[in-house]
């Protein structure tokens, strides 16, 4: 934590100050941003609608843009996206100021040679910096991590082929002990009743007799019972017939 507070005021210090001298004179490097500026126009699709056509607008809000992202940058807030986007702003400075495969002079071409390759070392710093977690882990990580975490509940949700198998296994000699026991049990039922069949069928025999007997004996009471009821029934119905008929004569009178 140390190190990044000291690290990001001296990776943007360059910025702060170079960013600020640009704003207040822009018309000091204009000069070489203006072909910079004609070239992303022609080249890059919808550059036209972004970067202004005026070369000093176009020096002025890079400048702006390098002060306020390393400010940023400095007092560690958004450093990711502060370091992005000075990332972005020193590649056309670069190019526009330091081009030394342009230059003709051997002793200037050595001094834009060393330039381009400093603001290529800060390029890589800015980088750095722009993915820089702090020791915590980034998006996608978290993202990937996520997403095994969710697999691997699946996976331990399920049974494992093994304990299918011995699932399966057990279900079977469970079902193979309830067949072996439903033949055991069928065939000593059959075996009884074979023993017991001619015994049953000799009692249901007297039982048959003794009821027939019962019944020789017992059905002239039974029916003599029957023709007393039925003719008290008939009687009393009779004179409830009667009675019915009179008083219906009596209401219709």
């Amino acid at each position: 934590m140390l190190v990044r507070r000291l690290a990001r005021p001296m990776l943007a210090s360059i910025f702060i100050t170079g960013g600020y001298n640009t704003v207040r004179n822009p018309e000091r490097v204009a000069h070489l941003t203006e072909p910079v500026v004609a070239k992303l126009r022609a080249s890059v699709p919808g550059a036209e609608n972004v970067v202004p056509s005026d070369a000093v607008l176009a020096t002025r809000i890079n400048g702006g843009v390098q002060v306020v992202a390393g400010s940023l940058l400095a007092i560690g807030k958004f450093p990711r996206a502060s370091a992005l986007a000075l990332a972005g702003s020193i590649v056309p400075t670069t190019i526009a100021g330091h081009a030394f495969w342009e230059v003709d002079d051997p002793a200037q071409k050595a001094q834009q040679r060393v330039q381009f390759f400093k603001n290529l070392s800060i390029l890589g710093g800015l980088l750095i910096a722009a993915v820089d977690t702090e020791g915590k882990p980034s998006v996608a990580w978290r993202g990937r991590q996520a997403a095994h975490q969710a697999a691997g509940a699946v996976s331990s949700a399920l049974p494992s082929s093994s304990e299918g198998s011995n699932a399966a296994s057990s279900f079977k000699s469970t079902l193979s002990s309830v067949v072996d026991a439903a033949k055991e049990q069928g065939a000593h039922l059959s075996e009884v009743a074979k023993e017991r069949g001619p015994e049953l069928a000799e009692a249901a025999k007297e039982r048959g007799a003794t009821l027939a007997e019962a019944a020789r004996e017992h059905g002239p009471v039974v029916a003599d019972a029957l023709r007393e009821q039925g003719g008290d029934l008939s009687r009393r119905a009779q004179k409830r017939a009667a009675k019915a008929a009179r008083k219906a004569q009596a209401q219709f009178a």
